[in-house]
């Protein structure tokens, strides 16, 4: 794996773990509006970005590793594929080999 794969893996799996506390804290809201606000979970270590989620959307993804919830336009062609578009996100796959090897490593589930 090359030094930017494994950087970009990285960082997705940090804001995937962030996302994981935030849907403890957004768990309480969930349940008044079925939507969770989650941060983006591109690779760039500066996208800060929120995109509100049905909460069901999100048990979805988490429930697989290779997948991520992206903003739309935040995906990196070479290491992962769209697999579902949204109005306020994307799902993307991590592609077979070292990216999918990378998110099953740092599931936190």
């Amino acid at each position: 794996m090359s030094e930017r794969e494994r950087k970009l893996a990285s960082n997705e799996a940090m804001f995937r773990q962030v996302n994981e506390r935030l849907e403890e804290l957004n768990r309480t809201f969930a349940d008044f509006t079925d939507r969770l606000r989650v941060v983006c979970e591109c690779a760039d270590m500066a996208c800060a970005e929120m995109i509100d989620v049905p909460a069901a959307d999100y048990e979805r993804v988490r429930s697989e590793a290779t997948l991520f919830i992206v903003a739309p336009g935040h995906e990196v062609a070479d290491v992962e594929d769209v697999v579902e578009t949204h109005e306020t996100f994307h799902v993307v796959r991590k592609q077979e080999g070292d990216p999918a090897h990378v998110a099953r490593a740092t599931d936190p589930r």
